[in-house]
């Protein structure tokens, strides 16, 4: 019940969604034939019956049918015209027929794609627009004289069904060829639907004295003031392709980091990998006939042509399309196990075929409608803009990739799911996680919408191009929102809802049955996964990760999650074992630093106040580091707590430290100590250090080492230590440390930071402040090092008498 309580809301934006679809569609395309009662394959039998009009038909031909939508710059022209002709009359004109148009080519075999025989052109409601026959330029005739040219094309036009008193008198026009005089009679129509600004009308063709057929023409003065909105649209589209690319190289560099970290897989990569060229491929197989109309070679034959063009879409188009999926899902997938889970149990369900949960029934049917609810607010804001110029074009939706199939439901559909494959696990599985973890959730998420706006191929544009810029980020944003708040299931439904719901559309709105078919068809099989889940909402079963389900690059991503779990929880320990000690204690002013290799470091230090003013002093350092030298390095922290607690002087303190580590630690690690117990009231210091760096003193006098030496804790069971004793002065600064600064060295070097340049750096620091000592070393070390990661831990304990 509260399943369905949740998909209540998404159930009613879908149903307000499609309201605004049927609403708002015939509004946003004023200019859509409402009389479209042709497919292709009947645009194909109407040209082939038509062709006897000017000669015999060719004798086993190569025909090519393709749907002609390069004719941009009319229908922005008739767009932007709306506000001061009504629609109606725009839409029911012979310049709107032209719009839209089935173009077939009959070659000869063997022809070249320039040397076509027969060329004809029919509108959406089955009239020819165009028939054309080709003469090369080299084919002799006889001249014909105009007026007798005027009587035979007036004759050929009322045999091809036009009404002649709708046009003015014809204007005659020649063009010389070497091998004789070709004529156009152009025919103005009196619809003049726009006036005198926009003339057109029919054009009979003879070469030399034979009729060669008719084609439409227009003269569009105002053509090049659109030009700038339609180069504006065809780089922004060319950018989409660029991107591609861009892509690919971007991610394959944190694909290969990854991989070679064992963080990622490619199991499930290679099988959406070949989802996608393989929805790709089908979509070359059925479109590459009509695709390849026009591009030409040379060399090649127009049935090569299909060949050849159709292998250059699958390499360079839907090769890096399906690689760009590949490595999306790979760097993603690793990106969102690591804390967002969740967001794939929707998915990974579906694509194991264990659909029959409410996991996968929310996310289905949660897609399906948001993908509704969306297409219907794209097409309603459509509809509000109209009023400013703004407007999208019909023709782009019926693209060139899947509207010239013989099957446009299938080519739009598996065109639909490469593209929506690319754009969601790019633009949210990978980038998403990417953002928010660089950037934070809101901002990450904007900044997403907006790249993946400008760079992935939207499934709705608008002209200008900057307000369909806007409508692709709306789009974005959208996508971003669903992920963040849902799953990739939803998203990619979603987007998979919107872009075959906006390609079926204009299938559906035909009043071709088989059209409406194609489109219906597609729709369905959107819908499928929430139509086939939708009666598991409110089973409360759920999708649950099994040990088994888990890929082995996951596990590694989970193991190192605990492990990095387990190393922040030593840190933190061992960060409240070492003190954060006083600027002054007894007198003395104290400045420390201590700065781990890893998350759980192998040094350790304090200086504690005894009963009699006096105050030990000590510093330590675990041989290496990581989480064994931390567990030593915390039971020597505080066995030297205890033992100073009870007998602070030096030679008990050694023993009873040796003792621990020889015991606990014995044949693995070693440590290293400097104690010192410091008597302010004597201006005495009583040390010792066994295997550890000498203490410095910074004086009147200059720098000087204090020398102890004997073995380091843990190697022998017994530690003989010597004990020294050294006068200080008032103003004397006592500095210790651990070999990480000795030993540090810039990367890839071997050149060692070492004594000779720390004694340096003392001398120039003597009389200074227990702070600028401090700091002054670190800051040397850090000129010396560059950027380096530390390979060893590194502490610095200064100490000033008053």
């Amino acid at each position: 019940m509260t399943d369905l309580k949740r998909i209540l809301p998404w159930l009613l934006a879908a149903v307000a969604g499609a309201i605004m679809v049927a609403w708002a569609f015939p509004r946003a395309f004023p200019l859509f034939p409402e009389t479209w009662t042709i497919t292709a394959r009947e645009a194909e039998a109407i040209a082939l019956e038509r062709l006897t009009d000017l000669g015999e038909p060719v004798a086993d031909p190569y025909v090519v049918t393709d749907f002609t939508t390069g004719r941009g710059f009319l229908e922005r022209r008739l767009l932007l015209s709306l506000d001061r002709v009504p629609a109606d009359r725009i839409a029911e004109s012979d310049l709107a027929r032209r719009i839209f148009q089935w173009r077939v080519t009959v070659y000869e075999k063997g022809a070249n794609p320039e040397e076509w025989t027969y060329r004809v052109q029919v509108a959406p409601d089955g009239t020819v627009t165009a028939l054309r026959r080709r003469l090369g330029p080299e084919a002799a005739a006889e001249p014909i004289d105009p007026e007798a040219a005027i009587a035979e094309a007036n004759e050929f036009l009322a045999v091809e069904g036009f009404a002649l008193e709708g046009f003015e008198p014809p204007v005659v026009r020649s063009q010389q060829l070497e091998a004789r005089t070709d004529l156009e009679l152009r025919y103005r129509s009196r619809e003049a639907v726009l006036g005198d600004a926009l003339p057109y009308g029919v054009v009979v063709h003879f070469a030399g004295d034979r009729l060669v057929g008719f084609d439409s023409w227009h003269e569009d003065p105002d053509e090049p003031a659109l030009q700038k909105d339609l180069q504006s649209f065809a780089l922004w589209n060319q950018a989409h392709f660029m991107a591609v690319y861009l892509i690919a190289i971007a991610v394959a560099i944190l694909f290969l980091r990854r991989y070679h970290a064992g963080e990622v897989g490619v199991e499930r990569s290679l099988h959406l990998f070949l989802l996608a060229f393989g929805a790709g491929l089908l979509v070359i197989g059925l479109i590459a006939r009509s695709l390849t109309e026009g591009p030409s070679f040379g060399v090649f034959t127009r049935q090569q042509m299909t060949w050849v063009w159709g292998v250059q879409m699958s390499v360079l188009f839907f090769f890096p399309l399906a690689l760009v999926v590949f490595l999306s899902w790979s760097v993603g997938e690793s990106l969102c196990r690591e804390g967002w889970s969740s967001k794939l149990a929707a998915f990974d369900s579906l694509f194991k075929g264990e659909w029959h949960n409410a996991t996968v029934a929310r996310a289905s049917v949660r897609g399906l409608f948001a993908g509704v609810a969306l297409l219907g607010l794209l097409l309603g804001l459509s509809v509000a803009l109209s009023a400013r110029g703004v407007w999208p074009q019909v023709s782009w939706l019926l693209d060139d990739l899947w509207f010239a199939s013989p099957l446009p439901g299938l080519s739009l559909l598996a065109l639909s799911v490469t593209i929506a494959l690319v754009r969601e696990l790019f633009g949210r599985l990978f980038l998403v996680p990417l953002a928010k973890r660089s950037m934070g959730s809101f901002r990450g998420g904007a900044a997403v919408a907006v790249v993946t706006g400008l760079l992935l191929f939207p499934a709705y544009s608008l002209l200008p191009v900057g307000w369909g810029i806007a409508a692709a980020v709306v789009q974005a944003a959208v996508m971003v929102v669903l992920f963040l708040r849902y799953d990739l299931l939803t998203v990619l439904l979603a987007s998979l809802t919107l872009q075959v719901g906006m390609g079926a559309l204009p299938l559906v709105y035909t009043d071709s049955g088989t059209l409406q078919l194609q489109g219906w068809l597609a729709l369905a099989v959107v819908a499928l996964p929430a139509a086939l889940s939708v009666r598991f909402l409110g089973s409360g079963r759920e999708f649950v990760y099994r040990w088994d389900d888990v890929p082995p690059h996951v596990r590694r991503i989970a193991e190192r999650e605990r492990q990095r779990l387990e190393l922040e929880t030593a840190r933190r320990i061992q960060s409240s074992i070492l003190p954060e000690l006083p600027p002054r204690l007894a007198g003395v002013d104290i400045a420390h630093a201590y700065l781990p290799a890893t998350e759980v470091g192998g040094d350790f230090y304090d200086v504690l106040a005894l009963e009699d003013g006096r105050l030990a002093v000590a510093v330590g350092d675990v041989a290496g580091h990581g989480v064994s030298s931390g567990l030593v390095m915390s039971a020597a922290k505080s066995a030297l707590a205890v033992q100073v607690t009870f007998d602070p002087e030096v030679e008990a303190v050694f023993k009873t430290l040796n003792r621990m580590v020889y015991q606990s630690a014995r044949r693995r690690l070693i440590a290293t100590l400097c104690y010192a117990v410091l008597d302010t009231a004597r201006n005495e210091l009583t040390y010792a250090s066994a295997g550890h760096i000498y203490p410095y003193l910074l004086s009147s006098d200059g720098v000087r080492a204090l020398p102890s030496t004997a073995y380091p804790l843990g190697v022998r069971e017994q530690l003989a230590v010597a004990v020294r004793h050294e006068r200080l002065a008032a103003g004397d600064t006592l500095v210790l440390l651990s070999d990480g600064l000795i030993e540090a060295r810039p990367e890839g070097s071997d050149d060692l930071y070492g004594f000779e340049r720390l004694e340096r750096r003392l001398g120039e620091l003597v009389g200074c402040s227990v702070e600028q000592v401090r700091d002054g070393i670190l800051d040397d070390l850090a000129l010396f090092v560059g950027p380096s990661p530390r390979e060893d831990d590194q502490t610095v304990l200064v100490l000033r008498l008053p």
